[in-house]
């Protein structure tokens, strides 16, 4: 089984319990729980959940599949059917061995928090649980990020920020609009990938060259000028190696102007933005793009 199922089922219950505290917890609401964590965290943040892929947990070929079929990597954007069919899968997954060994490592006077028979659509919390779980809801979720990003840490030794990306729901990020009035004064009026001059129907973005998803920040280092169409198919993808040249450049440049403070110290040097890409594919983070 799975190191993180346990932290993943201890976080759904949490979840549902605060939202609507009853006994009865169908397994389909707990995987509807496990398709939205699990997605978070390996299709918008790449954390892996084996140390081997090859012992992938089938919770994370599912996700991986249903990514795949839908084409994208947006959870809101897969169609109802294919979620639904998601979540049962998720549902059928918990009988297979995770509920029947969530308590296995619980001290021997530890009550069992629910119980569920083979063939049963629902778990059912015991009264002493659900009371506590209702009480301590927000509690119990901080232990199980912990928990869960404990483990993560030894399967994704250099990825950062594995705490906060297991803590999220999403890829919500600050807007990087303040940032570009401040490139468009210093950086060349031209796409940083494509080179095509800015237009009115071109578009200007600010991108992440090193993916945000992966930093889960905003160095201004990693900021660059990009067209609406070379930053949407960039998306959350590392560019070709060819392209760090090409940014450590650009700080250069930028070194040598007068900058806000708020905008922070723009220096960074090829070979520290070549240990930020290369951490990137060590753990294997989607690679290789060019416009």
């Amino acid at each position: 089984m799975s190191t993180s199922y346990k932290p993943a089922l201890l976080k759904a219950l949490a979840r549902i319990v605060r939202r609507q505290p009853a006994r009865e917890i169908a397994l389909t609401a707990i995987g509807a729980e496990f398709v939205s964590m699990y997605w978070n965290q390996t299709v918008v943040f790449h954390l892996r959940q084996a140390a081997v892929l090859t012992k992938e947990p089938e919770v994370i070929k599912a996700i991986h599949q249903a990514s795949k079929d839908s084409a994208t990597r947006k959870l809101d954007a897969v169609p109802e059917t294919a979620r639904r069919r998601l979540e049962h899968a998720m549902a059928r997954i918990l009988t297979l061995d995770v509920l029947r060994r969530f308590h296995s490592s619980a001290p021997v006077s530890m009550p069992p928090l629910f119980e569920w028979s083979k063939g049963d659509p629902s778990i059912a919390l015991t009264d002493p649980a659900l009371s506590f779980i209702a009480s301590h809801s927000l509690v119990l979720e901080s232990l199980a990020n912990l928990w869960w990003a404990r483990y993560l840490e030894r399967v994704n030794i250099l990825a950062p920020f594995i705490i906060e990306k297991v803590e999220r729901d999403g890829a919500q990020r600050r807007s990087l609009q303040r940032f570009l009035r401040i490139l468009g004064e210093t950086d060349e009026n031209r796409c940083f990938y494509c080179e095509r001059s800015f237009t009115p129907d071109l578009g200007i973005n600010v991108d992440h060259v090193i993916p945000w998803s992966y930093l889960l920040a905003d160095p201004p280092w990693d900021l660059v000028l990009a067209c609406a169409a070379c930053n949407t198919s960039k998306s959350d993808t590392l560019p070709s190696r060819d392209f760090l040249h090409k940014l450590a450049t650009v700080n250069e440049r930028r070194g040598k102007l007068a900058l806000p403070k708020a905008f922070g110290s723009p220096l960074i040097t090829i070979d520290q933005v070549g240990q930020y890409y290369d951490a990137a594919l060590a753990v294997e983070w989607p690679a290789g793009w060019q416009p």
